[in-house]
């Protein structure tokens, strides 16, 4: 029924109702309608009236629960706020902290460098000090040395100019024939000595000359051997061993090179036996195709040792 639900007045007014009913119904009783007694003096009637408590009710405790869910919602809703408070205040406090304590190092290390470049400006003006007082040490040293030298050359002029005074005196004092004599004596003797120099410095030159050229003939000797060895290395590191190659087994070959190192023509002047052998051979020579060394060697020494070569090839690592 609509009447009992949680949410319907009906309940309450049906109970008003019913204490109402029961009010007068005790007021019919206690009237009496006799004769025969004496009419007593009227009594107030008294009636027995229930004070009901609101709050005991369905309305008044659904009220008072939503009274105190918003009171609830609104404390918590306040601790929350409170909490954010607290905690954007912590925040700023922390983030205070931090932007303070980054003032703070950024002072400290502007503070350490110019602390440094004051330090290095101090031991540069202190090595600029050293320097100038350790260049005019020179200079006195170098000007007093100078000084000396200059009084030593004085001296020794003064007495080379002295000696020649004497021996002047000497000579001039001495017979003007013997002078006559020793004069042509010192030019055939100047004369002598003139000739001796000159042979000796040609005999000089004529050994510098020879040993000039043994020591380029031993140079070319050495680059041509080592640069014959390079295309040696060269030919062998790219021919292609044939199957039936055996330890002993050489070849002959006649390379002709341009001046830029490379090959112009190979020839085969002195077989190993076997044809495959020497085809391989030079076919090697032919991939190698250029040697760049040759192209650093002078015109005189390349006609003389390198537009042609005879190699003998000769791989040492064929099969017994």
């Amino acid at each position: 029924m609509k009447w009992l639900k949680d949410d319907s007045y009906g309940l309450p007014v049906l109970l008003a109702v019913g204490l109402h009913a029961v009010i007068l119904v005790a007021g019919v009783v206690a009237v009496d309608f006799s004769d025969d007694e004496k009419q007593q003096p009227k009594r107030p009637v008294i009636v027995n009236a229930t004070v009901i408590d609101i709050s005991d009710t369905i309305i008044g405790k659904r009220e008072a629960e939503e009274r105190a869910a918003k009171q609830q919602a609104a404390n918590a809703a306040a601790k929350r706020k409170q909490e954010a408070e607290q905690k954007r205040k912590k925040e700023a406090e922390q983030k205070a902290l931090e932007a303070r304590e980054k003032q703070l190092a950024q002072a400290k290390r502007v503070k350490e460098r110019e602390a440094a470049e004051a330090a290095a400006r101090k031991e540069k003006e202190r090595q600029q000090v050293a320097e100038q007082k350790r260049l005019e040490q020179e200079n006195e040293k170098k000007r007093l040395a100078q000084e000396k030298e200059r009084e030593k050359q004085r001296l020794e002029k003064q007495a080379e100019e002295e000696r020649k005074r004497k021996e002047q005196e000497l000579i001039r004092q001495a017979e003007a024939e013997r002078l006559a004599d020793e004069e042509r004596k010192r030019q055939a003797e100047a004369a002598r000595l003139a000739e001796e120099k000159k042979q000796a410095e040609e005999a000089a030159a004529q050994a510098a000359a020879a040993e000039q050229e043994r020591l380029r003939a031993a140079e070319e000797a050495q680059m041509v051997q080592s640069i014959s060895s390079l295309i040696n290395s060269r030919i062998t590191s790219v021919w292609n061993r044939p199957p039936n190659a055996r330890n002993g087994m050489k070849t002959q070959l006649r390379i002709y090179f341009l001046p830029n190192g490379e090959v112009r023509d190979t020839q085969v002047t002195k077989g190993s036996g076997d044809a495959l052998f020497d085809q391989r051979a030079v076919d090697a020579v032919y991939k190698v195709g250029r040697i760049e060394e040759l192209a650093d060697v002078d015109s005189y020494t390349f006609e003389r040792n390198f537009r042609q070569i005879d190699l003998i090839f000769n791989p040492q690592d064929l099969r017994n």
